[in-house]
């Protein structure tokens, strides 16, 4: 039992040592501005790895740097901050650049 807990308590954390990336769709981002905004603003942080944001598809997709983890609070403060409205945030398994490709961007 002891070797299980053990097992699973390492597990967990060593869950917390790679970037995660989360995709945020946003309400309201309709221009290149929009997007250049609100990836300068995600951009300019030290946590944050990369930044992707689809115009067509109304969402952003931003990894955290090995070892750190961006706070949906701070996620949803930057999106309002910039005028716009989150609907949802999830964590997904792709890198940025993964969906970046998905997307066609370059």
């Amino acid at each position: 039992m002891i070797k299980k807990n053990l097992l699973l308590v390492t597990l967990f954390l060593s869950m917390n040592i790679y970037a995660q990336t989360q995709r945020i769709e946003v309400l309201g981002m309709v221009c290149a501005f929009c997007a250049q905004g609100i990836e300068k603003s995600f951009s300019s942080d030290e946590n944050i790895k990369d930044v992707f944001v689809n115009l067509e598809n109304y969402f952003v997709v931003i990894e955290s740097r090995d070892g750190k983890s961006i706070d949906e609070k701070y996620i949803t403060t930057i999106i309002t901050d910039a005028g716009y409205d989150v609907q949802k945030i999830e964590i997904v398994s792709d890198s940025v650049s993964e969906i970046r490709e998905k997307y066609g961007a370059n």
